[in-house]
C-alpha cells in the first residue's frame, strides 16, 4: 500500500527534484568546511553558499545577499530576533495564532522584562488589523507574527499589519514558516522589517536549514546568541561584526545549503504561483469532499482566497486520535493530531485542548489520493462510531 503524505505543515515530502542529489555531491565530491581553507574546494562551496543566500534574498525581495542568515530553523532564527534585539522594559505584540516558536520564547523573556499582548483573531483565525493601533503602548517596540495559521491555514493580512508598523516606528517581524514558497512575500512593499525562514516546509529543501534576513541597522543592535569560530577575523576574541558571519559562529548545515540552492531553484522554475494555484486546486477538492461528511467540523475560513493548503478538522464525539492513527496504520495516510505546536491558536479556534486532525497538502500530492483519502475518513468514522 503507497504512504499517502498529508502533512506537509511540518514538512514537505517528497523534496523538491535533485535536493537529494545535491546532498549526496557535497557529502561524497566536497567535503569541506566553509570560510575554513583557501584550497579550490573550498572556493567551490563558497560560492554555492553565495548563490543560495542569492536566491533567498531573490524570493523575498531583499536587495542584499549578505544579509541571509542560516540557522538550523525557523524556530532557530525567532529566538536569535526575539532574545537578541528585546530587552527588559519592552513591549512587543502577537497575533492569536501563533506558535509555540512565537510563544515560548516570548515566555521566557516575560522573565527578563519583556511584556507582550495578543492581537485578537476571530474563530476562523483571521485578523481585523484596524484593532492594533489602540493596544500600542508607549514602549511598544515591535509586532511578531505568523504570516499563515501551521493549525487552520488562515492567512494574515501581512501587508496592512506592516503599514501599520512602518506609521509607528514599529519592528515588523514575521514568521514565513508556512508560507515561504508558496505565497509570495516582498519584504519591501510587505513593510516586513525581519522574516524569519525554514528550508524544509514550503521551499521544499532537507530538513535543518532555516535562516533569517535582516537589515544592517537592526543586525547592529542584535547580540548573537552563539559565539565562536567563523574562520574569519580569527585574529579577535571579539566576534566579527560584518554578515553573515555575525551570526553564524561554528559549523553551518552545509548538506542543508547544497540541498536549498537546488530547492530554491527548482521552485524559481516551477513558479511559485503555480505550485500555490496546484496546492489550492487540491485544497478546494479536499474541502468540498469534506463538507460532504456529515461527523466533521472544519475549521478556518474554509475559503482558498484567504488560506493556505491546510485544512484542520474535529469529529465531535469521536476520540480524533483513534481516527489519526487508523488513518496512519489502515490506510498509510499520513495527518498530524492534536494542537500542532500552536495551543495559542488552538485557544482562537475554540479547538483547545483536544485539537484538531489536519490534513497539509504539497504540490505533489494528487486528486487520487484526496479520493483515497475521504473514503478512509468516511470508513474510519463508521468504525469508531459510538
Amino acid at each position: 500500500m503507497k504512504k499517502v503524505y498529508l502533512d506537509s505543515g511540518a514538512t514537505s515530502f517528497p523534496k523538491a527534484p535533485g535536493v537529494a542529489g545535491a546532498v549526496s555531491e557535497y557529502i561524497n565530491e566536497i567535503g569541506c568546511n566553509l570560510n575554513r581553507g583557501g584550497y579550490s574546494d573550498t572556493c567551490v562551496l563558497h560560492q554555492v553558499a553565495k548563490e543560495t543566500r542569492e536566491l533567498v534574498s531573490e524570493l523575498f525581495h531583499f536587495p542584499h545577499y549578505k544579509n541571509v542568515i542560516f540557522t538550523q530553523s525557523v524556530t532557530v532564527s525567532l529566538n536569535y530576533i526575539l532574545k537578541g534585539i528585546f530587552r527588559a522594559g519592552d513591549h512587543l505584540l502577537i497575533s492569536g495564532m501563533e506558535h509555540n516558536a512565537v510563544t515560548r520564547p516570548f515566555t521566557q523573556l516575560k522573565e527578563q522584562g519583556v511584556s507582550f499582548d495578543c492581537i485578537p483573531c476571530d474563530n476562523q483565525g483571521r485578523m481585523d488589523p484596524a484593532v492594533i493601533p489602540a493596544l500600542i503602548k508607549p514602549n511598544t517596540r515591535a509586532v511578531v507574527c505568523t504570516h499563515a495559521s501551521n493549525v487552520c491555514g488562515t492567512i494574515l493580512p501581512i501587508r496592512e499589519i506592516g503599514a501599520i508598523c512602518k506609521a509607528h516606528g514599529l519592528i515588523f517581524v514575521v514568521d514565513s514558516a508556512q508560507t515561504a514558497g508558496v505565497l509570495p512575500i516582498d519584504m519591501e512593499k510587505d513593510h516586513i522589517s525581519i522574516l524569519a525562514f525554514t528550508g524544509h516546509k514550503g521551499l521544499m529543501g532537507p530538513p535543518g536549514i532555516g535562516g533569517f534576513v535582516i537589515p544592517n541597522d537592526l543586525a547592529e543592535q542584535m547580540t548573537p546568541m552563539i559565539a565562536g569560530g567563523t574562520g574569519t577575523d580569527s585574529e579577535s576574541d571579539e566576534m566579527p561584526t560584518k554578515l553573515p558571519t555575525k551570526f553564524e559562529a561554528g559549523t553551518q548545515n552545509l548538506l542543508g545549503m547544497y540541498g536549498l540552492r537546488v530547492a530554491l531553484l527548482y521552485l524559481k522554475k516551477a513558479g511559485i504561483e503555480n505550485i500555490h494555484r496546484r496546492e489550492m486546486e487540491l485544497y478546494e477538492y479536499l474541502l468540498a469532499g469534506l463538507q460532504n461528511i456529515p461527523e466533521v467540523n472544519i475549521y478556518g475560513t474554509q475559503d482558498s482566497k484567504t488560506s493556505t493548503a491546510v485544512i484542520s478538522i474535529d469529529v465531535p464525539g469521536y476520540d480524533i486520535g483513534e481516527i489519526a492513527y487508523d488513518l496512519d496504520h489502515t490506510y498509510k495516510i499520513t495527518t498530524r493530531c492534536g494542537v500542532q505546536c500552536a495551543p495559542y491558536a488552538n485557544r482562537t479556534l475554540g479547538t483547545y485542548p483536544k485539537g484538531t486532525i489536519r490534513f497539509s497538502l504539497g504540490y505533489f500530492n494528487t486528486e487520487d489520493e484526496i479520493d483515497y483519502t475521504l473514503n478512509a475518513i468516511r470508513e474510519s468514522c463508521q468504525k469508531f462510531k459510538k
